[in-house]
Order: C-alpha cells, then structure tokens, then sequence
C-alpha cells in the first residue's frame, strides 16, 4: 500500500480520513438501524389502526440529513478537540495534515446544506426539526459558551452534549410524520430517551482505560471516576436505558423474544464488566466500548425488525 502524503490525490486522503474517523460502513449501519426504528415506532404510535408499515420515499432524505447530521457532528468535534487531538494523537490523518480543518469546513458546509435542503423539501416540521438540531449542535461547538468550565467537569460535559440524540430521533419523527417534534406522543419521548442514554453509555465505555494506558493530562472517565467505578457506571446507565425500552416494549404489547434480545445483549454488556473487572487491560477496556457499540445497532434493529413482524409491511 502506498504511503499517504500531502500530495496524494485528495480522494484518496480524504477516504484515509473517513476510515479513520466517520466509517462510512459503521455510519450507514447505525443510520439504517436508528432511521428505521424510530420511523417505524414513529407510525405505530401516531397512527396505531394502520395497516402495514411504509418505507415512504421521503425516508431516503431524511436518512441522508440524519446521516449529514452525524458527519457534521464529526467536523465540528474535530475543529474543536484539533489542539488536544494533535498533542495527544499526532498520528491522525488530520493531524499529519493529509486532510486540513479548511477541507473538513467545506464538507461539514455542504452536510448542513444538505440537511435544509432536504427537509426543506418534504415540509416545514422537517425543518423545522432539522433546525433545532443544528441550533443544538452550535451550541456543542461553543460549548455552550462556558468551555473552559465544563472541560473541568466531564462527566457534565458529556451529559450535555448527548442531549442531541433526542433531536435527532425527534428529527426521524419529523420526517416521518409531517408534525412537529413538539407533537410527538410521550411514548416516543421516552424512546428518544433511549438514544441519550445509550450514546452515553458507549461515549463512557469508549472513554474506560486500563492503568497502563492512562495518558497525563487527558481526561477519561477511568481517571475521574476511578478504573472500576466508570464501568460500574455504564452497566448502571445500561440498566436505565434497558428498562426504558423494555418499557416501550411493554407499550406496544411486543413479543417474549423481544424481550429475550434485550437481556442477552444486557447480558453482553454484564460480561464486558466482569471481563474488565477480573482481566485489566488494554484489550478488555476496548471490549467494554465494542459492546457498548454493539448494543447501540442491535437494539434499534431488534425493535424494527419486532415492528414489522407484527404490522407487517404496506405500501408506500
């Protein structure tokens, strides 16, 4: 394989940087899982005498604005993180230069330029909804305009900034529903809720070193809440966010294997604890993130995939 450099054709740089940083397979799996459950959960709840579940044309956009919305996430933690990120991982393709913050402004442009035309395009709540997404995600890049004291507060720090994930499944909601984010049903509140605990749960798991791998100066959550104690806290984030599905399981009135799915990968992520607790080590924290990861995809497909067996599938 030929060695990146500066003049290497910029496809190619900025394809290293993709899979680097913005897997465009991992994306687009996690967009499919998340879009569809939250649609599907969307039609069941707003309209429940339905006959079937549609794929409606105008879920293609807005899972490309979700997807957008997820790589301008990217561009923004980028320029925000570029001091840290280049004293404590120099060897990152943006970091070595091959891909420059003025390349990443230009793309991240073009997402959000995406986004609005898109929704633009189905209706106002769209967005609307897609609005109050970017609006948020500003927000994120100044953090909130008082960065120098939430840095001091981590745990605060991410707390905040995975309020989003409920925009984004009000966003999905949008799309789908031609209403309002405001006007969607408690039930999907509470399952927009779900997408804020468990990206909290995996932005912790995936922020659990060993002892060995602790960097001076570079905040983790092994570091401020102790080695054991952050995974402690994810499986006790895990029970939250397991609960809350169970519940709109309950709802819904799913079936016993659904709920079989939902204690096997709680069981999972029981295991990655336990593998951490008795093995320290490099490796096994990395197994408490890709469990984490693991559960994000997993439970939003099992909910689509319950949805449609039990609705079944109807026309666009």
């Amino acid at each position: 394989m030929t060695e990146l450099t500066a003049q290497s054709p910029v496809v190619a740089r900025l394809r290293a940087y993709l899979a680097e940083r913005f897997p465009l397979l991992s994306h687009g799996v996690l967009i499919v899982s998340y879009y569809s459950a939250n649609q599907f959960l969307a039609q069941v709840l707003t309209d429940p005498g339905q006959r079937g579940l549609h794929m409606q044309p105008r879920a293609l956009a807005g899972a490309i604005a979700l997807f957008c919305v997820f790589f301008h996430l990217r561009v923004f933690d980028e320029h925000k993180d570029y001091a840290e990120d280049s004293h404590y991982h120099p060897q990152r393709i943006l970091q070595r230069g091959l891909i420059t913050l003025r390349h990443l402004k230009l793309l991240g442009a073009i997402a959000i330029a995406l986004e609005l035309v898109l929704s633009a395009l189905i209706g106002w709540a769209p967005l609307v909804a897609v609005l109050l997404t970017l609006g948020f995600s500003l927000l994120m890049l100044k953090e909130f305009f008082i960065g120098a004291w939430l840095r001091q507060r981590f745990l605060l720090y991410s707390l905040s900034h995975m309020l989003i994930m409920p925009l984004m499944a009000l966003q999905v909601f949008s799309f789908t529903t031609g209403r309002y984010p405001w006007q969607a049903p408690p039930w999907f509140w509470l399952y927009a809720f779900v997408g804020f605990f468990v990206t909290l749960n995996w932005e912790i798991s995936r922020k659990i070193r060993a002892p060995e791998d602790e960097l001076p100066g570079l905040a983790s959550y092994s570091r401020s809440l102790g080695t054991f104690g952050a995974a402690y806290a994810v499986i006790a984030i895990r029970l939250i966010d397991t609960g809350m599905v169970y519940l709109v399981g309950w709802h819904l009135g799913l079936s016993p294997w659904f709920y079989a799915i939902l204690a096997v990968l709680f069981l999972v992520c029981c295991y990655g604890l336990y593998d951490f607790r008795v093995h320290t080590s490099p490796r096994t924290a990395k197994r408490m993130e890709t469990y984490a990861g693991m559960y994000i995809i997993a439970f939003d497909l099992t909910l689509a995939v319950e949805l449609l067996r039990l609705h079944g599938l109807g026309g666009s």
